[in-house]
């Protein structure tokens, strides 16, 4: 109930809260000592599990996720039956095997990138003393930065993790195996070692703290250091070295500079590694959920607040109960927070009845609102139109998107106009509204005039709060104003084409072209894949103005821009550009809510792709082109086509062609061609026992009187005339010799 001036109720809760708070801050003092010992007993009990976790989490989570990884991954297909790299590699020199040392290197670097946290991934072939890790190759042991280390691996259990310092100070973990892969019965041929960067677990390890202000500490069975959380302290990590070596229990409680701190460690033979963790954790730190506490101050409280309450209702209930009952009455017909508290009880009640008169008001309006609304959506709810709309009119609906302002907004300027017909504005949401315009029947250029009116409206709204509108077709009755919005809805959607601000009749949208225009996308899938920035954006701006000004109906459009981006989507797959796309449906993510938005965006991702096919393909075209040629060398006497070496490659049959011109600066029928013919040409000079027939189809010509007119073309001679005169030459030699 609300605080009244003048009443009694004043001095009974001012008792009451007086009381209340002298009994709380008895208990609460008593049960804040009791709190502060259930802390520290709690404290201890947890410390111990804390560190079990910590020591899981470092040794079962992320060192064996290494540890795992190597026996999934390094002794798995890829690392033994198709990585013959490393099986001949153990046995061989360098010497002559240097594409695959550059091979076995790459794949070591993949191995230290697919594993997060490994700082290097090492390889030392004892046999011919030379070492490959995944960023360098050293002939010789001795030039590598761990050259002190590999000779000592000898000296170094396998399969353990152990601390080490490298020459460029970093400190990491090691992890040795031999090879082959410790196989039993088979000599150690090889040392394969991964270095885990100390940075790197001390940044896990600090993920598993419950606070920022814990710090965990890891020494090996020596009592060496080897990681620690937080920032380092030698004090503090010389205290917990002397609390592990003097003191029998896993527990102590010190008095440091932020006040109390627990000292934890968790033995060395509890750890795989026969390491002893360490933790320090300011009493400050711990948040402690203890249910008993909880329970029983809410039952001290709550007994508090119901002896006060007693109190309070023993006091009043001869004076105030009869206009307290009232009270409650009117409050179980009328709870909203808008009553005010004013003088007293009587101004309460009369202030109320005039708040109800206004929500009566409030609710007819909502009222003739639904069902303005139930009117356009088609509802039938047995109420006669009439009660809402002029009858003896014809009907219009205009539907209106309000991005900006608001309906309530744009209603206000509405209303300002100088309006031509009778209008109804009907607000749906913030967002969404409509107009009814009442038409006489006798009106001919209503459509005209409506259309006016709303760009008045338009240029009366603030800058940037622009509308857009679109107008159904004109109704004979109230009835039909359903079908009149869902024209006007119809025709908004060609927003999409023409912009959000503007204004859309339906009328003149239905006798646009449904018939597609026929793009070639094939010209823009080529250009794309080839890299041609100006091919492809002269693609766009023609695709762009022919759904702009082509007068073409909304569903043709969005199939011509779900083409494109069906043709983009193609070429990025076949182009192995996945991460250019969004990760999310690229249509949903590409189509904005207008047509230039939409092909802007297009535009830009394809700008992308171009960009990195010129800057960062050149290396990869060189190798492809190579691979090209080796190809057509080996397969001369074979069918050669873009189709078969398309599939060498994984590449468009029309991205071959380009690329080859570009690097061969022949067409691909050229050098085929040249190729064949120069082949022939060593044939018919070298093999002079071979008919020409035989040597045409050596040279993939399958036709002999063909191969004779290619011949001719190029040497100017035929075959035969051409290995007489090589002869020729070759005996006048001779006889000078002689």
């Amino acid at each position: 109930m609300p605080e009244y001036k003048k009443t009694i109720f004043i001095k009974f809760i001012l008792s009451y809260t007086v009381l209340s708070v002298v009994l709380i801050g008895i208990m609460g003092g008593y049960w804040y000592t009791q709190a502060n010992e259930m802390m520290e007993d709690e404290i201890a009990k947890d410390n111990k599990n804390r560190l079990s976790s910590a020591k899981d989490y470092i040794e079962q989570t992320i060192l064996k996720k290494y540890e795992d990884n190597l026996q999934n991954k390094a002794l798995s297909i890829r690392f033994i039956q198709n990585n013959f790299n490393l099986n001949l590699l153990l046995t061989k020199s360098w010497e002559g095997n240097l594409s695959r040392i550059a091979s076995f290197r790459q794949e070591l670097e993949f191995y230290r990138i697919e594993n997060e946290g490994l700082a290097n991934v090492t390889v030392y072939f004892p046999a011919n003393h030379y070492v490959v890790d995944a960023s360098n190759f050293h002939m010789e042991s001795d030039t590598s930065e761990d050259a002190e280390f590999i000779f000592k691996l000898n000296e170094v259990n396998s399969k353990e993790w152990l601390f080490r310092t490298l020459a460029d100070g970093s400190k990491v973990m090691t992890y040795v195996i031999k090879l082959p892969y410790e196989t039993p019965g088979v000599p150690t041929m090889g040392y394969f070692f991964m270095d885990v960067g100390v940075e790197y677990l001390q940044t896990a390890a600090s993920r598993i703290l419950s606070s920022s202000a814990d710090q965990l500490y890891i020494f090996d069975s020596s009592g060496q250091e080897l990681l620690h959380t937080g920032q380092y302290n030698e004090t503090l990590s010389g205290l917990l070295q002397n609390t592990i070596h003097n003191k029998h229990s896993g527990e102590q409680i010190i008095q440091g500079t932020e006040g109390k701190a627990v000292l934890s460690y968790l033995e060395s033979a509890n750890s795989q590694q026969e390491w002893t963790y360490a933790m320090y954790r300011p009493m400050n730190s711990f948040v402690l959920s203890s249910e008993q506490l909880k329970n029983s101050l809410v039952i001290s409280c709550g007994v508090v607040v119901l002896f006060g309450l007693l109190l309070s209702f023993f006091f009043s209930k001869q004076l105030y109960i009869p206009i307290k009952r009232l009270m409650m009455q009117i409050k179980g017909l009328h709870t909203s927070s808008a009553v005010t508290s004013l003088g007293n009880e009587y101004a309460f009640i009369g202030n109320t009845f005039h708040l109800m008169e206004e929500k009566i008001v409030n609710l007819e309006t909502q009222a003739k609102k639904n069902h303005l609304k139930n009117l356009l959506l088609g509802v039938s709810l047995e109420i006669e139109a009439e009660q809402f709309i002029q009858p003896g009119y014809d009907y219009c609906t205009v539907y209106l998107r309000i991005p900006e302002e608001g309906s309530a907004g744009l209603k206000m300027h509405y209303e300002k106009m100088n309006r031509s017909f009778h209008s109804i504005f009907v607000p749906l949401n913030e967002n969404e509204a409509a107009m009814i315009y009442c038409i006489l029947p006798d009106e001919q250029d209503a459509e005209k005039r409506i259309l006016a009116e709303l760009q008045e409206l338009q240029r009366s709204t603030e800058s940037g709060s622009q509308f857009g509108a679109a107008m159904g077709s004109r109704v004979g009755h109230p009835e039909a104003l359903a079908d009149s919005y869902q024209m006007a809805k119809q025709a908004s959607r060609y927003h999409f084409l023409y912009g959000k601000d503007s204004i859309v009749a339906y009328s003149s949208v239905q006798d646009m072209n449904t018939t597609p225009y026929l793009f070639q996308y094939d010209h823009f899938k080529n250009a794309l894949q080839a890299g041609d920035q100006e091919a492809v954006a002269e693609f766009i701006n023609h695709f762009l103005e022919v759904l702009q000004d082509g007068h073409i109906q909304i569903e043709t459009a969005e199939l011509a821009v779900l083409q494109l981006i069906m043709q983009l989507y193609q070429s990025v797959l076949e182009l192995k550009l996945q991460h250019f796309l969004p990760h999310s449906n690229i249509f949903d993510e590409l189509k904005k809510d207008t047509l230039i938005d939409t092909v802007e965006g297009i535009r830009r991702l394809c700008m992308q792709i171009t960009e990195h096919l010129r800057y960062a393909g050149n290396h990869a075209h060189t190798d492809v082109i190579r691979t090209l040629k080796v190809y057509i060398a080996d397969h001369l006497h074979e069918e050669l086509s873009l189709q078969i070496l398309s599939k060498e490659v994984s590449l468009a049959p029309a991205y071959i062609s380009t690329l080859f011109s570009e690097g061969t600066k022949e067409s691909f029928t050229e050098y085929v061609t040249r190729l064949r013919l120069e082949k022939a040409a060593d044939l018919l000079r070298d093999q002079p026992r071979l008919s020409v027939s035989v040597i045409a189809t050596q040279v993939g010509y399958r036709n002999p009187q063909y191969f004779h007119s290619k011949f001719k073309s190029r040497y100017g001679v035929t075959p035969v005339q051409y290995r007489n005169s090589q002869l020729a030459t070759l005996d006048s030699l001779s006889l000078d010799k002689e």
